[in-house]
């Protein structure tokens, strides 16, 4: 039992633990992937509150299916925030997290004549921006998704806004977009590993990675999921043959998700299709072993 002065509390999520609003009921609809996360792992609940109290980032790493982009929005459900998201490419620039300028649009403007002349309608607020300027009336939670996918030059352009809490107004120098610290956003940030961190980036962080999901925790995510619908002798065989594909492979991390999971046993619950039935090696192959090599065929 969790034994501390906690700012978020998962037991306060009284949705999560079952109750649904009359839409869902009444259409007995599946849970979207990102509507719930099971934390049943105390670490990362200690996590998040070191994260809130200390005004640092939380960076998640993690094998996927972890959990490390659903963790965000779950936390803003539950805190009853704003949650804000900007999933990061190639292409994706240090500014875009605070604001992006639409250059064409301001030069289809200007030749045909009807250029605004504040500067301002040519700019879209990014997500910390929006957490920023919200943080009077709402806190919010930020996720900024994957970003080991973006040059190296992004981290580190972080840490100038969420070290002061402050960037300068990009039309007008002399004023800037902050917000007080005891008002600032929870900023999560996820990496796939794929390209090493800066290290003065990290230092800024909190660091916490995400085990691949154990046979307990996919039968607890399938229960949030399904509602009503729960079968637990049928997610009990779904995962046993999850595990089994997984244990297969030289790398565990690169076996199937938790989504893939849940693809698998929502299609063999809709379609009748059990584990042991002829049926099953197709949808097996489709849904959990896919390209993935050294996997002798399925039984």
């Amino acid at each position: 039992m969790l034994q501390y002065d906690m700012e978020f509390d998962p037991a306060a999520d009284r949705q999560g633990d079952g109750e649904r609003d009359e839409a869902a009921e009444g259409s007995a609809r599946y849970a979207a992937d990102d509507e719930v996360y099971v934390f049943d792992d105390d670490e990362v609940v200690l996590a998040v509150n070191v994260a809130l109290k200390t005004g640092r980032p939380l960076l998640l790493f993690g094998p996927p299916g972890s959990g490390k982009s659903s963790l965000a929005p779950n936390v803003a459900r539950i805190l009853g925030w704003e949650y804000h998201a900007h999933v990061v490419t190639a292409r994706t620039e240090p500014e875009d997290l605070l604001w992006r300028f639409d250059a064409l649009k301001r030069l289809n403007d200007a030749t045909a004549k009807v250029l605004n002349p504040k500067i301002s309608y040519y700019y879209t607020e990014g997500p910390l921006w929006r957490a920023f300027a919200t943080a009077e009336t709402k806190r919010s939670v930020v996720l900024i998704d994957e970003i080991d996918k973006a040059d190296p030059d992004l981290p580190n352009s972080l840490l100038g806004p969420l070290g002061s809490l402050s960037f300068p107004n990009p039309w007008d120098e002399e004023t800037a977009v902050s917000v007080k610290p005891e008002l600032a956003p929870l900023v999560v940030i996820t990496t796939n590993d794929e390209r090493e961190l800066p290290k003065p980036f990290l230092r800024r962080c909190i660091v916490f990675e995400l085990a691949a999901p154990g046979r307990e925790h996919l039968l607890k995510v399938a229960e949030s999921h399904l509602g009503e619908r729960y079968e637990p002798e049928l997610a009990e065989q779904v995962a046993e043959h999850l595990i089994t594909v997984r244990s297969r492979l030289e790398d565990s991390a690169a076996g199937p998700s938790t989504a893939e999971y849940l693809d698998a046993l929502k299609a063999s619950q809709q379609l009748g299709v059990r584990p042991g039935t002829a049926e099953w090696k197709t949808l097996e192959r489709v849904t959990l072993r896919k390209r993935r090599e050294g996997l002798e065929p399925a039984r």
